[in-house]
């Protein structure tokens, strides 16, 4: 029984270090499309997903710092629940439905939309009901 035993706990062993190795922590920054503080409360609010460990928008920079665990969430996944909400990725683009259904101030390809007003971050005003 002995001589099963060792053998055994060295394939276990070697088994979950093989497990825990592949639990990588991912940081990385890269554009995304926003202008404004609405835009940086729904892409952050849009990854609040397992996996993402932190999630900060800089709209100024149109950059996201994220940092997320690749067993749980891929890249890939990141950018779909963005686009989802409205916003462009550097690697994707949401559809024009997905762009369209944002707020006026929010349309950062189009260069005539409204702007923003300084310190406005559209807390009193329903974007959801659009003309």
């Amino acid at each position: 029984m002995k001589k099963l035993l060792f053998p055994i706990t060295l394939i276990f062993l070697f088994l979950t270090s093989n497990t825990f190795a592949q639990d990588k922590v991912v940081d990385e920054t890269f554009w995304v499309g926003g202008v404004c503080g609405m835009c940086e409360d729904r892409i952050e609010k849009a990854l609040d997903l397992k996996g993402i460990k932190m999630a900060d928008y800089d709209h100024e920079k149109q950059e996201l710092h994220v940092v997320y665990k690749t067993t749980k969430i891929t890249r890939k996944q990141i950018d779909q629940a963005l686009n989802a909400v409205g916003h462009d990725t550097a690697t994707s683009k949401a559809t024009d439905e997905q762009y369209n259904n944002m707020h006026g101030c929010c349309k950062y390809r189009d260069p005539n939309a409204k702007s923003c007003e300084s310190g406005d971050d559209h807390e009193d005003e329903d974007h959801d009901d659009e003309d």
